[in-house]
């Protein structure tokens, strides 16, 4: 991303976001938002990076978690009244809102937090991607807005099939050009011999919604006073926020309470543009290995 992000800039991307009528891509050297219906085929080209998704879903978990956040009971239960509207509900949330202008101050503060933290997220996800530097952190803002939306858990608890099914498509996203057959096989000798995750063996931190829904996890195996990641996961429609990372902290704390000396991650496919990510953290470069195809070598 060429384009600096500045507040005007965000506060563009953000009203674009919220258009439910119309999806928007940046120009990466110009950061004109152009509509996809105007762009056809070009808007997979590398000149464009699409914005990040904002729709209904992630407008409700939004007004569901700032009523988890709010310390006034008597607000928490104005507002939880209007979550349980059904189809009305954004409705009944913006006139519940209206009704009491310090609360509507609070959310208009609240969300631009949240927006101004996925914004960043994509923005940096973007430059890491053409190999530009992330932009510098903001680690406390988006800490204490992580910790106050989620539950952080150890054990798989009540989502055993929820993390099976996400740690699947999680790896499939890996390699989006990869035949069908060979990433069934790839994902089966990834898995093979590895202990179910929240064993004896196998530690793994679960993220969970104001709601109960599985929002994320981090998975690792000990071998000794080492731990190997098997998983970072994180729903697709709450990534963007800092979940990922406040959940690699947490697991790597721990870890390291527990007497660990070591962490190692694997990078693959579409994760291989994640080693700034990581390396932020603590990690460091260690090994590269190669793949080569024999059934598509072309001599």
């Amino acid at each position: 991303m060429n384009f600096a992000l500045t507040p005007q800039m965000i506060d563009k991307i953000g009203f674009a976001m919220e258009d439910q009528k119309e999806q928007y891509a940046a120009d990466v050297d110009s950061g004109e938002l152009v509509p996809l219906s105007t762009l056809g085929e070009r808007h997979s080209d590398e000149r464009y990076a699409r914005l990040p998704r904002w729709g209904s879903a992630e407008g409700f978990h939004l007004m569901e978690s700032f009523v988890t956040s709010l310390d006034n009971p008597a607000y928490r239960v104005q507002l939880s009244r209007a979550l349980t509207m059904g189809r009305g509900v954004f409705r009944a949330f913006k006139d519940s809102l209206k009704e009491n202008k310090e609360i509507e101050r609070l959310w208009f503060a609240y969300k631009e937090q949240r927006l101004r933290a996925v914004i960043v997220s994509w923005y940096n996800a973007n430059r890491e991607a053409r190999g530009l530097a992330r932009l510098p952190a903001e680690p406390e803002e988006t800490e204490e807005l992580v910790m106050s939306d989620f539950s952080f858990v150890w054990g798989v608890g009540e989502h055993g099939e929820e993390v099976l099914r996400q740690d699947r498509d999680a790896f499939f996203e890996l390699f989006p050009y990869e035949r069908p057959e060979r990433l069934e096989e790839r994902f089966a000798e990834k898995r093979r011999g590895i202990p179910p995750a929240g064993s004896e063996g196998a530690p793994i931190l679960v993220a969970v919604t104001p709601s109960g829904e599985l929002a994320g996890f981090a998975w690792g195996i000990i071998d000794g006073t080492s731990v190997h990641i098997v998983q970072l996961a994180v729903t697709p429609g709450l990534r963007g926020i800092g979940l990922g990372e406040a959940l690699l902290r947490k697991f790597l704390m721990e870890m390291r309470a527990r007497g660990m000396r070591r962490l190692t991650a694997e990078l693959m496919g579409k994760s291989l543009r994640s080693s700034d990510f990581f390396q932020s953290v603590g990690f460091t470069p260690v090994t590269q290995v190669l793949e080569c195809s024999l059934d598509e070598l072309s001599y």
